[in-house]
């Protein structure tokens, strides 16, 4: 037992370590980013990336905007939405022909979409159904540029696609 907590720990600080040497503001956003501000290096991120996933985990403070996180920077990273509208393909193809599901409540949150918005948003992607995905050699690329186009044209989700 006292290997496995020993390896379990281990395996946390290796994963919070990948965090420090991504960038010099690796410890992101946050209570770890808080209690670390003013210090700069390796040991600082790698601190305030351990304090992010041991005290309270970052993702609370990414999803509620607070401590110095931004819950807008979703929307300034197309790549991130290509990429998990390539793994979900399939998914979303089914969910935004109904209107509903998890893959695409997680692309409105990738893509900024507010909570009192996301009905909209649903609502948008299951009636642009046909022109997101009835030509053959749909692309992830070519779906978020279809629906970014149809979000344009509407007034409440028009806010959330970046020109």
């Amino acid at each position: 037992m006292k290997k496995l907590a020993i390896g379990l720990c281990c395996a946390f600080a290796l994963g919070s370590t990948s965090m420090a040497f991504a960038t010099e503001k690796a410890g992101g956003c946050g209570i770890g980013k808080e209690i670390m501000a003013g210090k700069t290096g390796l040991g600082s991120n790698l601190v305030a990336a351990i304090l992010n996933n041991i005290l309270i985990p970052n993702t609370f403070f990414m999803t509620t905007g607070i401590l110095g996180c931004d819950t807008t920077k979703t929307v300034q990273n197309e790549q991130q939405g290509e990429t998990f509208v390539a793994s979900n393909m399939d998914t979303l193809a089914v969910e935004m022909a109904q209107g509903t599901g998890d893959h695409l409540a997680a692309l409105a949150s990738i893509l900024g979409v507010a909570e009192a918005d996301k009905a909209a948003f649903y609502s948008l992607a299951k009636d642009q159904y046909e022109p997101l995905f009835s030509t053959t050699g749909t692309t992830p690329a070519t779906v978020l540029t279809t629906l970014n186009t149809a979000m344009l044209s509407d007034v409440r989700l028009s806010q959330y696609v970046t020109q």
